[in-house]
């Protein structure tokens, strides 16, 4: 049973984590999500998401903190419009 919950609390923390870094701006690269970007900082990011998470901090703790450090331009909202052409790209290759 230990290990069962120990299972789902890493996946919890992995889809809090993942929810984050999507909204977050890489820092090096401005275009990309800490989530999709590669660069050492949006790895450093990632990373400390994930401790603070573990720690207890709650969304709204971290990306206080990130706006404290960074300022109001790492918050990098995904719009549900271009989730939706991004989704239909996507199916397009498959249809072809």
């Amino acid at each position: 049973m230990a290990a069962e919950e120990d299972v789902k609390q890493r996946q919890i923390i992995e889809n809090r984590a993942r929810n984050i870094s999507r909204n977050v701006r890489c820092t090096e690269c401005g275009s990309q999500s800490i989530e999709d970007s590669q660069a050492d900082v949006a790895i450093l990011l990632r990373k400390l998401i994930r401790d603070e998470i573990k720690a207890g901090k709650s969304d709204k703790e971290m990306y206080k903190k990130l706006e404290d450090e960074y300022g109001e331009t790492f918050y990098m909202p995904q719009s549900l419009i271009f989730r939706l052409l991004g989704y239909g790209f996507h199916l397009s290759l498959w249809v072809v």
